[in-house]
């Protein structure tokens, strides 16, 4: 049997071909929509061969030192409000790819006695209304001139006011981080689709000493016309937590 000399792969998008069952059979190469062939990775976690192609991006917050203030008082799950909103608007017919979203306490807000985070994807027209302040992701890649294209360009973080959830909004994450009031100084960092459980650093996390803990997040994956919200929830907090913002992701 002459083999072929231009050889194709079977490209995939969101859903997995049948699978070959039985040892010693030959199957399709499998590849992506943009023909990369579509291999286990035998070691390491990094993403340089995103950031290559220019796929990669990351925002902060502009100022060093400056840190933006969240809800006065999120003292419940409020469908209508959010620390974080990212959308997709459809560009090309790109996904987005969270990596991480590292959260660092610049002010603790007042009355608070834990900090919560609640994590919901959603799909339809823009769920954003107001507030907050506009996040400008870059490409860390200094070679690339490639944009993320996403809703506007910008990421809104802050204290924001956001539309009612649709019918195919989903809970994808939420837990507790902290039993006690946050402190200045602590990170929380919530690393996406890692196939490794998160470490926790070992001191008492109910105390006053600052706290770096990380969160194992599932994969999320924004198509077209899709949106991520993250939300914070602090029982009695009456004046405003704030923070310094960065979080990476890939977008193709």
């Amino acid at each position: 049997m002459a083999e072929s000399t231009n050889p194709t792969a079977l490209a995939f998008s969101n859903a997995l071909p049948a699978p070959t069952v039985g040892d010693n059979v030959r199957t399709p190469i499998r590849g992506t929509r943009y023909g990369e062939i579509v291999t286990y990775p035998l070691f390491g976690s990094k993403l340089y061969e995103a950031a290559q192609e220019g796929s990669y991006f990351v925002a902060t917050n502009a100022t060093l030192g400056t840190a933006i203030a969240g809800k006065a008082a999120p003292t419940t799950l409020a469908d209508t409000a959010a620390l974080m909103f990212l959308r997709n608007d459809g560009a090309n017919n790109r996904q987005i790819m969270l990596d991480y979203i590292l959260l660092m306490v610049a002010a603790a807000g007042t009355n608070g006695t834990d900090w919560q985070f609640s994590m919901q994807g959603d799909a339809g027209a823009s769920r954003f209304t107001s507030g907050g302040t506009n996040i400008t992701p870059v490409n860390p890649n200094m070679a690339s001139a490639n944009t993320p294209g996403l809703d506007g360009g910008v990421i809104r973080f802050g204290d924001l006011t956001i539309a009612a959830a649709t019918s195919a909004a989903r809970i994808l994450h939420h837990g507790l981080v902290r039993t006690v009031i946050k402190v200045v100084g602590d990170k929380y960092l919530f690393k996406f689709g890692d196939s490794s459980p998160g470490v926790i650093s070992g001191i008492p996390l109910e105390g006053t000493t600052q706290a770096s803990i990380n969160i194992p997040c599932p994969p999320v994956v924004l198509g077209p016309g899709q949106s991520f919200l993250f939300r914070e929830v602090a029982t009695a907090q009456s004046v405003a937590a704030s923070y310094q913002l960065t979080m990476g992701f890939v977008v193709r």
